[in-house]
């Protein structure tokens, strides 16, 4: 914390998340796939999980992507 300004979770979860918003944004995987990879142990868990630190949806996140 004293190096990064972030406890070990926060820096866990905002690489996490980068990873996930970087799947969603450039590749064609599943939220499934990408749920997998990240070793959630289901999609809803991981969209949950998504949801409250992004404050939207995966899907909703990829789909402002096209818009």
């Amino acid at each position: 914390k004293q190096n990064t300004g972030m406890t070990a979770l926060e820096w866990i979860e905002r690489y996490v998340v980068l990873y996930a918003k970087s799947s969603l944004s450039s590749t064609s995987m599943t939220i499934q796939q990408i749920s997998d990879e990240l070793c959630f142990p289901s999609q809803s868990v991981f969209g949950k999980y998504f949801k409250r630190v992004e404050g939207i949806s995966p899907r909703a996140y990829r789909q402002s992507l096209t818009e």
